[in-house]
């Protein structure tokens, strides 16, 4: 015994071990069969060691075993693809997340093709609309220049005024005048003024309009009533007649010619007939233009001088023109012709 005496240590080694490799022996497949390992030349007792490093102990638990073999298991690393089943089903997930984005996707774009195709039908839906409401507004029509012959079915009423363009204006037999001095808006459709003569009979205007039908209708009246009544109801009466010849002659069209103005002299000396009260007439006038069956032309375009009146040269009574003068009314009439299709 005394040789156990002088090496303490080298027994205490042989014994531990004889110890441990007994006591990994033991828990080979218990709680040290993960550390175990195949290798010739690793003895066995180091997965006691191996182990102890991961507090694994002979007296751990089971439940202390399998949180070990998993904390063991994240970090094991595979270099086979196909023992990697992590990395499969990572790859898994991915894939079903593309496959989630794919699908996301093509549900934006169907419904931004949806969008779109709403949008475009929208858009023709709203073009047709458009056109529909096009096609259902008024036709208005502009003017034109036109020759003589555009008088050939034309009615002119109206005052003296009207009665020197018949005279001195150069048409045609074909164009009918319904004139007479000192006649007013007031007159035109009253039973008793019986001024239309025609062969052997006298008419009302109502009753030749009854009888004939014309294309274009002139009117020229408003200078023998400023000394009747207010602006207000001279337009109101005007109106009406105009309502009347619409109803009694559909078919034509309709050209209000505003009143003539009258001289410089007259337009000063007189109170009542003078340009003033003739230019707040025609205002009114004007309002009756609809572009499509009525039309208001200002004659006093051509007529006049820079201060509006009449020129000087043109007149002989400061009212109405001389003789060779009409025929300049009668151009700017055909300048300003309307013709519906």
């Amino acid at each position: 015994m005394k040789w156990w005496k002088e090496c303490p240590l080298l027994i205490l080694l042989a014994v531990s071990t004889i110890f441990f490799t007994v006591l990994s022996a033991v828990n080979r497949d218990g709680i040290y069969s993960a550390y175990q390992t195949e290798s010739a030349i690793q003895p066995m007792l180091t997965a006691v060691f191996r182990g102890a490093k991961d507090e694994v102990y002979p007296w751990s638990s089971a439940d202390e075993e399998k949180e070990v073999l998993a904390v063991m298991a994240q970090d094991v690393h595979f270099e086979n693809p196909e023992e990697n089943t992590d990395a499969v089903s990572e790859n898994g997930q991915d894939s079903a997340l593309l496959e989630t984005e794919s699908s996301v996707g093509q549900s934006e774009m169907t419904s931004a093709e949806e969008r779109k195709v709403g949008a475009e039908a929208e858009s023709e839906t709203g073009e047709e609309t458009e056109a529909k409401e096009e096609s259902q507004a008024p036709v208005t029509y502009s003017f034109v220049s036109a020759d003589t012959d555009y008088f050939d079915d034309a009615l002119f009423i109206g005052d003296s005024r009207t009665q020197g363009m018949a005279e001195y204006g150069g048409f045609q037999e074909e164009t009918t005048f319904y004139c007479k001095t000192s006649l007013t808006v007031y007159d035109l459709f009253k039973k008793e003024k019986a001024f239309i003569k025609e062969d052997d009979r006298k008419m009302t205007l109502r009753q030749a309009l009854s009888e004939h039908q014309f294309g274009k209708i002139y009117l020229m009246l408003g200078i023998n009533e400023l000394g009747t009544g207010t602006p207000e109801s001279f337009f109101e009466e005007y109106a009406r007649a105009v309502l009347q010849i619409r109803q009694l002659q559909p078919d034509a069209i309709i050209f209000v010619q505003a009143i003539m103005r009258v001289g410089a002299e007259k337009n000063a000396d007189d109170q009542i007939f003078n340009n003033t009260n003739i230019n707040i007439r025609n205002v009114e006038l004007a309002t009756l233009h609809d572009g499509q069956n009525i039309f208001y032309v200002d004659v006093n375009e051509v007529t006049c001088d820079e201060s509006g009146s009449l020129f000087d040269g043109w007149t002989y009574d400061q009212v109405h023109l001389k003789a060779k003068y009409y025929q300049v009314w009668k151009d700017y009439l055909l300048e300003h012709a309307i013709v519906r299709n």
